[in-house]
């Protein structure tokens, strides 16, 4: 399977979410689907457990934690992260499929698998 490739390029590519001091996830690069990530200011496992708690961690394993997929969802259709909600749909069901195809979902594909990186 063809890894998918909507958005546009950076040099960090891919979706991130972002936990910065606030503790509150956002996306960032919502549309850039070559990659998934979360980027938090303090990447201990288990703060960032705590700020997706609320909405979106589903379990960790080592170094990664299982991100709910409705959570991603509803981060990338609040706020501006957005601007056509069918193309980012289109997308994130290729990305989704690419991660599944490589074991990167939990068991019912709920979830994906995200490993943390400083911010």
């Amino acid at each position: 399977m063809e890894r998918p490739s909507v958005g546009t390029a950076s040099s960090i590519a891919g979706v991130h979410i972002i936990i910065d001091a606030s503790g509150v996830p956002r996306l960032d690069q919502a549309s850039d689907f070559t990659a998934f990530s979360i980027k938090a200011s303090d990447p201990d496992q288990a703060a960032v457990l705590t700020a997706l708690a609320a909405s979106g961690a589903v379990a960790s394993e080592s170094d990664h934690v299982f991100v709910a997929v409705d959570a991603v969802r509803t981060w990338a259709m609040s706020g501006a992260a957005v601007d056509d909600a069918e193309t980012w749909e289109a997308g994130f069901a290729k990305m989704l499929a690419y991660a599944g195809s490589k074991g990167w979902m939990d068991d019912k594909g709920s979830a994906i698998k995200a490993h943390i990186e400083a911010l």
